[in-house]
């Protein structure tokens, strides 16, 4: 058959032979030609995008996923994107595609990644902080993936919950529902973080109720005593006080106020 002949798909077959024989630049070549006879073969340019990767040319992999996940608007593509970012030594840029990921698809593993990222890159650690990315936030408040949110935290150690709690609010529309029970649960996780980290009572009262050791308490709860201090606790009288607001009944606003004091004698009792 004459050169002139092949067909987009003709030359689709040719570059899988190719890829699978390790012809790599006769394989790009018919995948480049596949695509110039038919723009809309998307299958051409996701072989192609992941042939790039595969040999390293991160940078045209990343434009064929890009092209791609404009198209299909699919998180496996954004997914690639970020992870050719990071290749490509532009973490900001994929730590900035994980959450997107993260808030579309309430996706573990990009949560993981995010903070994988944060502790090389030194220099944008400080950036990362749920709380702050409202350029992010604004497009994603939306009831349904905030309550996603509140259902994955319990999956996680207790920072990690702490941070998806943290989504649960920022996500929770104004007129929510839920804002009450969200700041509720915000500052019981503050609170429990405290405690188990600080108060060796508080833990060998779960130990007993449990029936575990403190190892085995440490493996379920992977608490630590970093970064915490009795400014949680001021941070879970906060979220009390937000609750207040979201207050639907007399009983409930007791609550908060006899929840909000047993933080104050316990500060006064430590002191």
């Amino acid at each position: 058959m004459m050169t002139g002949c092949l067909t987009a798909e003709d030359y689709f077959e040719k570059a899988k032979k190719f890829e699978s024989e390790d012809k790599t630049e006769q394989a790009l070549y018919c995948y480049d030609e596949a695509i110039s006879l038919d723009s809309g073969m998307t299958k051409a340019y996701e072989a192609r995008a992941d042939l790039f990767f595969k040999t390293d040319m991160y940078q045209n992999a990343l434009d064929d996923y890009t092209f791609l996940s404009n198209i299909y608007k699919d998180n496996l593509y954004i997914e690639k994107c970020a992870i050719c970012n990071e290749f490509l030594g532009r973490p900001e840029e994929s730590i900035r595609l994980y959450t997107k990921l993260l808030l579309e698809d309430v996706n573990p593993e990009a949560y993981k990644n995010i903070y994988r990222i944060a502790e090389y890159a030194a220099d944008i650690k400080a950036k990362i902080n749920f709380s702050d990315i409202d350029y992010l936030m604004k497009n994603y408040v939306n009831e349904e993936k905030a309550l996603k949110f509140r259902d994955a935290a319990d999956e996680y150690d207790l920072d990690q919950r702490n941070d998806f709690l943290e989504l649960y609010i920022t996500l929770l529309p104004k007129n929510s529902k839920y804002l009450y029970e969200a700041y509720v649960l915000k500052a019981q996780a503050e609170i429990f973080r405290y405690r188990i980290c600080f108060d060796k009572n508080f833990r060998d009262e779960i130990k007993r109720t449990e029936n575990i050791t403190e190892s085995e308490l440490n493996k379920k709860y992977k608490y630590t005593a970093k970064r915490l201090s009795e400014l949680n606790l001021v941070f879970a009288i906060q979220k009390f006080n937000e609750a207040t607001r979201y207050a639907s009944n007399l009983a409930e606003v007791n609550f908060l106020d006899s929840e909000i004091n047993k933080i104050v004698q316990s500060c006064d009792y430590e002191k």
